[in-house]
């Protein structure tokens, strides 16, 4: 039952057991699922990416992590469409 609600948490990556940088790259991974110029998908995952950065700050998270995902959710959200100043805005709160 356990490995199932971490794989429900990955997925959906709305839970938090302790490893909000997994969170993360759980965005990564769906932001990277959204096909070129699919720009529904990639709204989808930007506002679950603006919801995650409202919740967590930079100093809780492990950097290096959080680049490598970082550039994926850029390079994949791009590739569907969104536009660059939109993901940055999204990111924005996590950096205060």
């Amino acid at each position: 039952m356990r490995l199932l609600s971490l794989l429900v948490c990955a997925v959906v990556a709305g839970c938090s057991h302790g490893d909000p940088t997994g969170e993360f790259e759980a965005l990564a991974k769906r932001a990277c699922e959204c096909r070129i110029d699919d720009v529904a998908c990639g709204n989808k995952v930007l506002s679950d990416v603006a919801s995650f950065a409202r919740s967590h700050k930079t100093n809780d998270l492990d950097l290096k992590r959080m680049l490598a995902a970082g550039e994926n959710v850029g390079k994949c959200l791009s590739g569907a469409g969104v536009e660059k100043p939109k993901l940055l805005a999204a990111l924005e709160p996590m950096a205060k």
